[in-house]
């Protein structure tokens, strides 16, 4: 199997110069010849706010607590 590159997801979303400092250091990497941002829309925090909901729900219903 080859890998041409890889998708890098953080924990949180990174301000602009976190984001900065992070793409410089990815940039060091040997072979990496590119670090695109993809910036962080409302879309993403809905996405979040979605699956904590429904993890929630189904430890809820693990445990019995509907």
């Amino acid at each position: 199997m080859s890998v041409k590159g890889l998708v890098v997801h953080f924990r949180r979303d990174l301000d602009d110069h976190e984001a900065e400092r992070m793409i410089d250091a990815l940039m060091m990497i040997k072979g990496v010849v590119k670090v695109s941002p993809v910036e962080a829309g409302y879309e993403d925090d809905l996405n979040r706010q979605r699956v904590r909901r429904d993890l929630l729900d189904k430890m809820r219903a693990l445990l019995g607590e509907e």
